[in-house]
């Protein structure tokens, strides 16, 4: 599995095409070079030619959502002639694209419909083979300014082969090292050494001259949930790197640990510059930049969506012969005993017309025991640790949505599974197994992993853990698990995170800081589980000018907060709970010189 996967490192490298570029001629407000995503295989290939036009955005006669170009187009005779503006969402990217061709236009750019997401890679979906235009994505962000531009006049793009005298690039998916994994509890970073980021990125000369003195600079800043940012790394790569033309260097930077630098939720960035002795024309490409996310009990190797909760999705894939998958990505626990992983997330969608009614996906977690030490996982070391389903209504009308499912104890059908001890080895697996249907499945492609990997493959510490995903098409004979041994696959060109988070809960999960110990309180809190009325007792070692007692969801969520004022040792409260649902919660009681959590059921 790992000899498969730094093949496959290999061979993004070597399929780089360097020529390729968007660029924005006018107005010189916004002009210069834009990353961007390109069409997989289909439209027309971005080397052939160079194709400059106006550019305009399309106008159809859906009042809800002209500018997705899904429906009828109605500014037709703006479009031939020019390259056509569209809003990613409802429909593929081939239709959107061959209803512009069909009216003319020249170019087709689709705009990223996510804050955040950057630009992905698009399938070819049901009209790519009749695509014959060049079509590329841009982030939402550039779509937003070229938007604004446009509704002031003019606006003049270039696509296609166009080069440079000076021309350094790199992107913020493969081109970069992101962090581990893009959601991580901020609760289990108790030492060095738990989460140590190490900055790299890949600088491509796609210009027409050697780049001399080529240098990487990363800078690492973390911001607190409600706070501000702080900056806790700058550092520059070594001086005397030249890279040549069409040609791609991997700089490295020092390693950075977290610990003392991130100690609550909240957000981290990762931000590069490449730069070299000349100047440049198309400095636009240069910098990247990588988010990941610290969260209260949410583990995921995607990244956080803007609500708090789901993970974070760029793009959806399936198998392209129309059979289904499960699609599966491990972890390593490190602080789980005592706690439960309650529920997994992911996102499933299906191409319109149908709908997800009636569809229940399935969600399965694995535990994997690393019997001989070497990392990888064979069938005899997977085990069945929880399960659960969930179905969409009859009458859901919507293709895409995430998938919240609660998982049941394969052994005991209680709800969730009790994690036995730390440093235990998981997969979680995602499916839909009916013949009805061939979901897709939600990816991360902003927490691009092959950089990352390929470091741990060069110094001999790849685990299966460390893949962002593997699909699986068949099954062990004996025992039912994943057929880790036969049946698992890669999408070509994809080492992107599967948008799967684990929902956690219990004591290995902390909602603050500076937990107290039981020598400074004593939290007592009956009945449990409680139906109506949950009691709560603190005694505390010294005073506290008041407590403030925050009840928190599974999710993360804050349902009820009461404040005491006064200054005690000895404080008692009375919780209403029979308006909450069934279910898991968290008592979080704070004080002067710190917290207690206890967590407890409602059961009606």
């Amino acid at each position: 599995m790992k000899k498969a996967l730094h093949l496959l490192f290999l061979s993004l490298f070597a399929a780089s095409s360097y020529g390729q570029a968007v660029v924005v001629n006018s107005p010189t407000s916004i002009a210069g070079v834009y990353q961007f995503g390109v069409a997989t295989a289909w439209g027309a290939d971005l080397l052939s030619n160079v194709w400059t036009a106006d550019a305009v955005l399309v106008q159809t006669n859906n009042p809800t959502t002209p500018t997705q170009g899904c429906d009828t187009i109605v500014n037709k005779a703006e479009i031939a002639g020019k390259i056509a503006l569209v809003d990613r969402g409802t429909c593929n990217f081939s239709f959107k694209a061959l209803n512009a061709q069909d009216y003319g236009a020249i170019g087709c750019i689709i705009f990223n419909n996510a804050p955040g997401a950057g630009v992905a890679g698009m399938g070819a979906g049901t009209f790519g083979g009749s695509v014959t235009i060049p079509v590329v994505m841009l982030s939402y962000e550039d779509g937003v300014k070229i938007k604004e531009a446009l509704a002031n006049g003019a606006v003049n793009i270039s696509i296609g082969n166009i080069r440079f005298a000076n021309d350094l690039a790199t992107n913020n998916r493969e081109g970069v090292c992101h962090a581990p994994f893009g959601t991580y509890p901020f609760s289990w970073i108790k030492k060095t050494g738990d989460l140590e980021l190490t900055p790299g990125a890949t600088a491509t000369n796609k210009g027409n001259n050697l780049a001399s003195n080529v240098k990487v600079n990363g800078k690492i800043s973390f911001t607190p949930t409600g706070g501000s940012p702080s900056q806790f790394y700058d550092k520059t790569s070594a001086d005397g790197v030249f890279v040549e033309v069409d040609s791609s260097y991997d700089l490295f930077l020092e390693p950075q640990d977290l610990f003392g630098h991130a100690s609550t939720t909240g957000k981290g960035s990762i931000s590069y510059l490449i730069s070299s002795d000349s100047s440049e024309a198309s400095g636009g490409d240069n910098a990247a930049v990588s988010d990941f996310y610290l969260s209260n009990n949410l583990f995921s190797k995607a990244r956080l969506a803007s609500n708090g909760r789901d993970p974070f999705i760029t793009n959806n894939y399936r198998r392209g012969d129309g059979t289904n998958a499960e699609y599966v990505t491990g972890f390593k626990i490190p602080y789980g005993k005592g706690c439960k992983i309650d529920t997994i997330l992911f996102n499933m969608a299906v191409s319109a017309p149908a709908t997800l009614a009636g569809l229940t996906p399935e969600a399965t977690l694995y535990g994997w025991q690393d019997l001989n030490g070497d990392g990888d996982a064979t069938n005899d070391e997977l085990s069945f640790l929880a399960l659960g389903t969930y179905t969409f209504d009859a009458a859901d009308a919507r293709t895409s949505a995430v998938v919240r499912v609660p998982l049941e104890d394969f052994n005991t059908s209680d709800p969730g599974y009790t994690i036995p001890d730390d440093n235990i080895g998981v997969f979680v697996g995602v499916r839909y197994s009916g013949t009805d249907q061939t979901p897709f499945f939600g990816f991360d492609e902003g927490m691009d992993y092959s950089c990352n990997n390929a470091i741990r493959d060069a110094a001999g510490t790849l685990a299966i853990t460390d893949l962002p995903y593997l699909g699986i098409t068949g099954y062990d004979a004996n025992t039912g698990v994943p057929d880790l041994d036969n049946a698992a696959f890669t999408f070509t060109g994809l080492t992107s995170a599967l948008a799967v988070s684990m929902v956690f809960s219990g004591p290995c999960i902390i909602v603050g800081n500076d937990q107290l110990s039981e020598l400074d309180a004593q939290l007592s809190v009956y009945p449990n589980p409680v139906k109506d009325q949950l009691v709560v007792g603190l005694s505390l070692k010294e005073n506290s000018s008041k407590v403030v007692y925050n009840i928190i969801d599974n999710l993360g969520r804050l349902i009820k907060q009461e404040i005491d004022p006064n200054n005690s040792k000895e404080y008692r409260a009375r919780f209403d709970v029979h308006n909450l649902t069934n279910g898991q919660y968290h008592l979080q009681v704070r004080t002067d010189k710190g917290y207690k959590q206890f967590s407890f059921e409602v059961m009606k």
